[in-house]
């Protein structure tokens, strides 16, 4: 999986956009979510800024260039794993 110029890719195939409101997952720069992250927990509160914490965490700890970002709960998924092969394989099926 990955993103040339905005373009999500899973196994060389072009992923229409649409698609991931149906699997709730979007293919998404790590870098990026880290430094999203960086910039929300300075505005966060209470519990939201323990679970960006959380996540912050997690992201560095990882080496991966591109994970799944959930489009509505706090969750990310690596390609690596069960669950991530689960959600890209949906979304390459779709």
């Amino acid at each position: 999986m990955y993103r040339i110029n905005g373009v999500s890719k899973v196994n060389d195939k072009e992923i229409d956009s649409e698609v991931f409101d149906k699997v709730d997952y979007r293919i998404d720069e790590r870098d990026n979510q880290i430094d999203n992250l960086i910039d929300w927990i300075g505005e966060a509160k209470g519990n939201d800024r323990e679970l960006m914490k959380a996540d912050l965490k997690f992201l560095m700890s990882i080496e991966d260039k591109y994970i799944l970002s959930s489009l509505s709960m706090n969750d990310y998924e690596q390609e690596c794993t069960v669950a991530g092969q689960n959600i890209l394989k949906e979304i390459y099926e779709s």
